[in-house]
């Protein structure tokens, strides 16, 4: 009972979290008084129900209290630190502490800052905040440690992250990682390093970890699988490479970059029989002690405490919280000479995790790491029963032998029997594993890596008993012996790496689903668990019935002759997908974020898988702009392209690609083309061969080169019998004159997007009243530094009684036809959640 109670708390935090609105703290207290009732009251109250399930309920409805008020607690005192609004973006002195390991790369240095002080008195001013400092031109990043104060004139803003269907939630990690501001150092006045150093446990551990990462880099220095060795050591994972990344994910191999529960585990486990191995031999120095203190004891204390430091070391994720909290448990558990389940362990273990971070449960890493040692846990007591009928079917001695030879052929009969009913154990848990973490993998990343069980069956060994190892001594040991150490681990991982290249050649190594509805996942759960039961178990083989649902969803495609149209939030920048009954077609890509992550990585790529897209019909990309095309290299890369249309240059590197991805129609966006997909008229409308011409000789003018790709973007047109589209990327105000002179008619739509972000150099008076939208989506940055969309362009908007939707404050929205409706979603209405605002 005590489990489900602790497993009933942390649903209670899960529920908070998926709540749109926080109770106040009237009412929170309110629940938490509530739940200290229904305890207080338990004694008395069992004593008088009868119903057996009766005291279950009592119990699960008290914890699930508790957890629900604890977490509105947590919430309320971390949203007290909000940064007000009338702070944003503007100068901020302030003076504090480096409060983690700063991050460089070519441009930028990204760290942790602690405000102790600030002017002007900023009210609320959190505590915490992200930092970037920028590089002069010419010059590398400052370097900075851990520990050292300093005064930075900072310009600051909320945390404000682009809200999207199926992609990673910005705004709830950084309220979980207690960061509640993001901004960047202004070089003047030039930042002064104050006098001083703080201490303390976490800053001493966040110095140790940033010269250990110096010490990797200067080793390694450019090495491909620098980045790993980075992450195996002080888990820093920002350093991995896309290749790197792409490799683990199509081998399901990404559990094995982090400093997770198996490492921990092993590292823990070497330091208790070591320090076993040692007490049991300290006789030598006092025949007492091991008779004071049992050796077990002993190993138990030390395996829990390296199990502690590497977790430090680690940075305390989540998965590595889960491995530390089951070892310290199980410490506990030998010093106290009492046996405790494999299951209240994990219970307790998920409940005090939750209840330090309420917001865990948010991550996908705490489901899988939870999740996979629930079924190892099944599966393995699964596997002694059968491991332990193999073992009792020794093969009997010959009768009428000689005693000593039957002896020895006893003998190597029973050892012969256990090394291979161990392999099949093993075998029998590493299936279970991929097996049962298919649900939450095709939850979280719509995709199930199919050669996963052969990739981690070489994998996890080589990386566990070979790659870690080496790091770790090259961690403690001193130079040069930490460089031999360091090398000699890289050089196992290029082993690793190119055995992985060979498993996820084939294209069928990693399958994609689309996301899963609650049913399906409750079916394949069921399925898991009723599979993995004992041998002989009834119905046991028809188990995988129950996975159809999960891998072959009913369709969600809009009807015969209607089209769904999603517009993303990617920032400043455009990226929408309409979709028909039976293709699909993306305009614009998003913008390029940084050197190794654009807006196809993060965002649209997401989306297509979690939508069960395995192919795109048609690409069309708008003009060469950055935020328009940065993303648009991913999406080749990852996914398969019919046709593409754009207006690039000739020589332009996406025409490159493209080829080499085996996109079978190229071609510019012309005037007049038009096709039908599903009873949808596609028309581009712009531009047109004088304007190409223009362009072209503009282009030759550096100072107009942006001008030339807008006067060229892309303008598409889709429409159904009731309603329709209209897509015109970066125009401005003479292309929409010469589309009024051409071919007004065409123009009218029920859905704009709004012509260069909302610039004020577009969307005229005529325009609008040509189109006359009823709907226009403004695709753009919070804060962004053009200030799209300017004010008198909304105004205009306004004016002409239409209905304005910005991606800033809404989020993704989704237009759907049926009939003669269409029918609206914003994302951060239909799926808010309580921090997002704040």
């Amino acid at each position: 009972m005590v489990r489900v109670a602790l497993v009933c708390f942390a649903a209670g935090t899960w529920a908070l979290q998926q709540s749109a609105e926080l109770p106040s703290l009237c009412g929170g207290l309110g629940l938490g008084v509530a739940s200290l009732s229904l305890c207080a009251l338990v004694p008395r109250v069992l004593h008088h129900i009868q119903w057996p399930w009766g005291r279950v309920l009592w119990f699960m409805c008290a914890a699930f209290l508790a957890g629900y008020s604890w977490a509105a607690w947590r919430a309320q005192l971390r949203l007290a630190y909000t940064l007000p609004l009338e702070f944003e973006r503007r100068d901020i002195q302030a003076t504090g502490i480096i409060a983690s390991v700063p991050l460089s790369d070519a441009r930028r240095t990204r760290f942790v800052f602690k405000i102790e002080q600030s002017d002007p008195a900023v009210p609320c001013m959190p505590r915490l905040v992200q930092l970037s400092w920028y590089a002069q031109r010419g010059l590398p990043p400052v370097r900075i440690h851990p520990g050292e104060r300093w005064t930075f004139t900072v310009r600051l803003v909320r945390p404000h992250g682009s809200a999207n269907y199926h992609a990673a939630d910005f705004e709830a990690s950084m309220l979980e990682r207690n960061l509640r501001a993001t901004g960047y150092v202004r070089d003047r006045p030039t930042p002064p390093r104050m006098v001083g150093h703080a201490n303390g446990i976490l800053i001493t551990l966040e110095g140790w970890r940033d010269r250990q990462h110096k010490r990797i880099n200067e080793v390694l220095g450019n090495a491909p699988h620098t980045g790993i060795v980075s992450a195996l050591a002080i888990g820093l994972q920002m350093g991995i490479s896309p290749e790197d990344r792409r490799r683990f994910t199509r081998t399901g191999t990404n559990h094995l970059v982090a400093i997770s529960g198996l490492h921990i585990s092993l590292v823990a486990g070497f330091a208790a029989a070591l320090a076993g191995w040692l007490w049991r031999r300290s006789c030598w120095i006092s025949k007492d002690w091991p008779l004071r203190l049992a050796a077990p004891r002993v190993a138990a204390v030390a395996g829990a405490g390296a199990g502690l430091l590497y977790a430090g070391l680690a940075g305390f994720g989540i998965p590595a919280q889960r491995a530390l909290l089951m070892l310290l448990i199980v410490a506990l558990s030998f010093l106290s000479a009492r046996r405790v389940a494999a299951s209240a362990v994990l219970a307790w273990a998920l409940a005090v995790v939750v209840a330090l971070d309420p917001w865990a449960l948010m991550s996908a890493g705490c489901w899988l790491s939870f999740g996979a040692v629930a079924v190892i846990l099944l599966a393995a007591s699964a596997s002694r029963v059968t491991q332990s009928k193999s073992i009792d079917q020794v093969t009997k001695v010959k009768a009428g032998g000689q005693l000593f030879v039957s002896g020895i052929y006893s003998w190597l009969a029973f050892r012969w029997c256990r090394m291979l009913s161990g392999f099949k154990a093993a075998a029998r848990i590493q299936g279970a594993v991929s097996l049962g973490l298919i649900p939450l993998t095709a939850l979280w990343f719509s995709q199930v890596p199919l050669l996963s069980p052969l990739a981690n069956a070489f994998a996890i060994p080589w990386v566990s008993f070979l790659v870690t190892p080496l790091v770790l001594i090259g961690m403690v040991v001193p130079a040069p012996l930490d460089a031999l150490a360091l090398q000699a681990a890289h050089a196992c991982l290029v082993v690793l790496a190119a055995l992985l290249d060979v498993i996820a050649a084939p294209s069928w190594a990693l399958y994609s689903l689309r996301t899963p509805d609650a049913l399906a996942l409750a079916l394949a759960a069921f399925g898991i668990s009723w599979s993995l039961l004992l041998p002989g178990w009834p119905l046991r083989g028809a188990a995988p019935i129950l996975f159809l649902p999960l891998a072959l969803p009913p369709s969600s495609a809009p009807a015969e002759g209607e089209f769904r149209m999603t517009v993303l939030d990617v920032g400043q920048g455009a990226a929408a997908l309409i979709e028909t009954a039976h293709h699909r077609l993306l305009f614009d890509t998003g913008p390029r974020y940084d050197v190794t992550s654009d807006a196809g990585q993060r965002i649209i790529m997401p989306f297509l898988r979690a939508r069960g897209i395995k192919q795109l019909e048609a690409l069309v990309i708008s003009h060469a702009d950055m935020d328009h095309a940065g993303g648009a290299r991913t999406v080749l890369t990852e996914l398969p392209v019919v046709r593409m249309r754009a207006s690039l240059a000739p020589k332009h590197p996406l025409w490159s690609q493209a080829r080499a991805q085996q996109v079978r129609d190229l071609a510019a966006c012309r005037t007049g083309e038009s096709w039908v997909w599903d009873g949808v008229t596609f028309t581009m409308l712009w531009p047109d061969e004088q304007s190409r011409r223009g362009a072209t000789l503009k282009a030759f003018q550096k100072s107009r080169g942006r001008e030339a790709r807008n006067q060229v973007s892309c303008v598409l047109h889709v429409s159904n019998a009731h309603h329709a589209a209209l897509l015109p990327g970066d125009i401005e105000a003479r292309e929409e004159r010469a589309l009024l002179a051409q071919q007004p008619a065409a123009l009218s739509a029920t859905i704009l997007l709004a012509p260069h972000h909302g610039s004020r150099t577009s969307s005229t008076a005529n325009f609008l009243a040509a189109v006359a939208p009823r709907d226009v989506v403004f695709q753009v940055g919070y804060r962004n530094r053009f200030k799209h969309p300017n004010a008198g362009v909304v105004a205009r908007y306004q004016a002409h009684g239409i209905t304005l939707h910005r991606s800033d404050q809404d989020g993704a929205v989704q237009f759907q036809s049926i009939g003669a409706k269409i029918f609206v979603e914003r994302y951060r209405t239909a799926h808010r959640r309580y921090w997002m605002g704040h």
